[in-house]
């Protein structure tokens, strides 16, 4: 896709510019919204309200991007919400496709979280389309995408159908979905045939009453931990029995070595009870991942189980965050625990050994 320009947010507010808006020249394009200190943002922009960013062309037509460090609305304060918004007259309908991201390298252009929508239409100048619950404030704030107080939102956007509609042009367009504009990449996907078809698989694990069949070398590539165990000069077994470990804990760990995608209770939203819910899974994975040295799905788990961390799910998440060295997702958990104080709950739950040691963080007891 062809850059739409970039628009730059400092000291709480869009930076003035005197040029026109930037024209893809295409029917896809993308616009990169640089917001320099977040934390001002955040400040000075409250629920419901917004930061817009330039206006950019694509497919012939205006846009712009809202941005909503506090939410858009009180429904959604805990969360940053991002719009994409017609700045256009139109006289029929437009449809188009679009996806919001984060970059946490501008110069590669990588995105990362990225939330795609089905194509939608506008009618009017003016109208709204977007996520009002993009991703927890909490979370983000967390994550690798906010770094030194500075964050880049990506938002890609196709023109799928229009007809004759704006004042300046009236030329038809039409363009490509997002899954249509180049092949998509089947690495994941021949590699996910492979661990199913079991063909020229050469160890089986035993784990849980049930056999899995794998291929050393594919293991051995992504984790340290399975390298040393299955080319270590003691070992000469084909079969290798895992005996602490769920048999579907260790299936989804398979899936994830094999093809990188993880299980879809990692990807579910916290409320309506989940984190009651999946949080104990997410545990388990978290603790797979970090006894076999994966660490991007180590820190995958992490940043999702922050955004689980509750009154009833903070004890186990605090205690395995601990054994596993989790730093940051402990952290999370104290400041919960402080916020919230949900102390007396903790207590219940946990053993005095381990409570002394928490009670430390607080400087609240010397003696337990």
């Amino acid at each position: 896709m062809a850059l739409a320009g970039a628009s730059l947010v400092a000291d709480g507010m869009l930076c003035a510019s005197t040029k026109l808006a930037v024209d893809s020249g295409a029917d896809s394009g993308y616009h990169l919204l640089i917001v320099e200190g977040y934390s001002r943002t955040k400040e000075t922009t409250p629920n419901g309200e917004w930061i817009e960013s330039r206006p950019f062309i694509v497919g012939g037509r205006r846009w712009t991007i809202d941005y909503s460090p506090n939410g858009d609305n009180s429904q959604d304060e805990e969360f940053i919400s991002v719009f994409l918004v017609l700045d256009d007259d139109i006289k029929q309908s437009v449809e188009v496709q679009y996806a919001f991201s984060f970059i946490d390298q501008p110069e590669l252009r990588v995105p990362k979280h990225i939330r795609q929508s089905e194509p939608v239409c506008f009618y009017k100048c003016c109208d709204v389309h977007g996520q009002f619950r993009f991703v927890k404030r909490e979370v983000f704030e967390r994550s690798k995408h906010l770094k030194d107080d500075r964050l880049v939102l990506r938002c890609d956007l196709v023109v799928l159908k229009s007809d004759g509609n704006t004042k300046d042009q009236g030329a038809d367009t039409s363009a490509l979905p997002f899954n249509e504009l180049s092949p998509p990449c089947d690495l994941q996907s021949h590699f996910g045939d492979l661990l199913l078809s079991k063909e020229g698989a050469d160890i089986t694990f035993e784990v849980g009453g049930e056999k899995f069949a794998a291929h050393q070398c594919v293991l051995a590539a992504r984790s340290s931990s399975f390298k040393a165990q299955l080319f270590g000069a003691m070992n000469e077994s084909s079969v290798v029995k895992i005996s602490d470990m769920t048999a579907d804990v260790f299936a989804s760990l398979l899936t994830y070595i094999y093809t990188d995608a993880v299980p879809e209770f990692v990807d579910m939203e916290a409320y309506d009870g989940h984190e009651i819910i999946y949080a104990p899974r997410l545990l388990q994975f978290l603790e797979a991942a970090e006894r076999y040295d994966l660490q991007r799905l180590k820190s995958i788990c992490e940043q999702k189980l922050a955004s689980f961390i509750c009154a009833k799910t903070v004890a186990d998440i605090i205690a395995v965050a601990e054994r596993r060295q989790c730093y940051w997702l402990k952290e999370a958990c104290l400041e919960f625990i402080k916020a919230e104080a949900c102390l007396e709950q903790v207590t219940r739950t946990r053993s005095p050994c381990f409570l002394k040691g928490l009670l430390s963080k607080f400087c609240l007891l010397t003696k337990f």
